[in-house]
Order: C-alpha cells, then sequence, then structure tokens
C-alpha cells in the first residue's frame, strides 16, 4: 500500500480578490474616521472644558471661604480669575491653562490680544491684572455689575444663575456654560440658531455669550 503524503491545504500570500476586499474595507474605515474624528475630538474638548469650569468653580469657594461666603465682586473674566489674583491657587501650568478652553488655547488667546505665547508664559499673561479685557481668555464669567438682580439669585437661587461660559462659538456641537450650584450644561448648535435667528453655518458669524446674545442663559456672563 503506497500512502501519498498529504497536500498542504494553505496557501501563501493573498489573491487579488482577497487583497480587494482588504482594500475595500480599508477604505470604508479610512472614510469614517475622516468623517467622525473632528467630531471625536470636539467631544473630548468639549468634557475637557467642562472639567475646566468645575474646577474653577472650585477655586471660587476657596475665595468664598476666605470671604465671609462672598463671590467676587468682579465682573467678567476678572469674576473667575479673581482667586488667581489674590493667590488662593497655586501658580503653576497645569492650573493656569484650566482658563483656556482645549479647543482655544492660551497660545490663541495670546496671539489674538498681541501677545507673543513664546515669550510670555501662561501665568505671566494670568498675573497682568490689569490687562485683561476682551478676549483674555476663552471663557466668559459672571457679569453682575450690569445685572444686580443675577448677583442676588447667585445665594437664594444659584442653579438659575450662569457664572461661566465659553466665550463664543468655540465647540462644533455648540457652547458650555455653568451655573452656581456647580452644574454643567450644553447648549446644542440648532437651539442656538432657533432661538437667535442666526445661521452659524456661517464662517462669517460669530456668536458671543453676554447682554443681549439672545440666549438668556448667557445673558449673565461677559468676556469684558
Amino acid at each position: 500500500m503506497i500512502i501519498r503524503p498529504l497536500r498542504r491545504s494553505l496557501r501563501h500570500g493573498f489573491t487579488l480578490l482577497e487583497m480587494m476586499v482588504v482594500i475595500v474595507i480599508i477604505g470604508i474605515l479610512s472614510t469614517y474616521l475622516v468623517i467622525n474624528v473632528p467630531q471625536f475630538i470636539d467631544k473630548a474638548n468639549a468634557t475637557a472644558s467642562e472639567r475646566n469650569m468645575v474646577r474653577l468653580y472650585q477655586h471660587l469657594l476657596d475665595y468664598q471661604r476666605n470671604n465671609n461666603m462672598n463671590w467676587p465682586t468682579d465682573s467678567g473674566q476678572r469674576f473667575f480669575i479673581r482667586p488667581w489674583k489674590d493667590e488662593l491657587i497655586e501658580h503653576t501650568k497645569q492650573q493656569a491653562n484650566a482658563f483656556f478652553s482645549p479647543a482655544y488655547t492660551y497660545e490663541d488667546c495670546a496671539i489674538e490680544n498681541g501677545v507673543d505665547p513664546k515669550a510670555v508664559s501662561v501665568i505671566e499673561y494670568l498675573d497682568n491684572w490689569e490687562a485683561i479685557g476682551p478676549g483674555y481668555t476663552s471663557y466668559a464669567g459672571f457679569n453682575g455689575n450690569e445685572n444686580k438682580d443675577a448677583r442676588l439669585q447667585l445665594k437664594r437661587n444659584p442653579g438659575s444663575v450662569t457664572i461661566v461660559s465659553d466665550a463664543f462659538m468655540i465647540h462644533r456641537f455648540g457652547m458650555i456654560y455653568m451655573t452656581a450650584d456647580s452644574a454643567t450644561h450644553r447648549l446644542q448648535r440648532p437651539d442656538i440658531e432657533a432661538a437667535t435667528g442666526v445661521d452659524l453655518s456661517d464662517e462669517a458669524v460669530v456668536f458671543r455669550a453676554g447682554p443681549g446674545c439672545g440666549i438668556p442663559e448667557l445673558e449673565t456672563v461677559s468676556n469684558d
């Protein structure tokens, strides 16, 4: 009896058909990533920005503990930068970066304000209290000087008063804001457009938080 050796059933390499299938799959995955990566990045930036606002809130609580449980009397960005000014926050780069959204960083703000971020550190930038003005950081702060009723509500009904928000449409989906009870909220782009009648798909349009913006939740803050 002659026993013949078994033939190898495994082939080396791919057939043309197999290669085409792999290429099609890679193409589909690449298209999916190209379309969705900006959305993923936007979500990550929004989450990080919410964490920043919560950190700013913790600093404001430290300020209250040192000031008979009163909120800062400053308005706009100075409202949430006051704890830094009073050195209730450790002056480190990590702490300083919390004053800027990951989607609109210190470098972006500095350049917009004519400051060279390579020559001036973020710590030095925040230390320059007198220079704080429109667009100094990427967040807007409570504007109590122009809204006395809102300042009264800070203690009576903190969940109804916004104290920190994105200064403008930093994120693709919409805007983030935080009320005086430390809760963060998201305003969706379609809701902003419906409430204001502004077409945010127009790149020439920059929607900003502040008095007169048309969104009640953002009327109590200012980026000045």
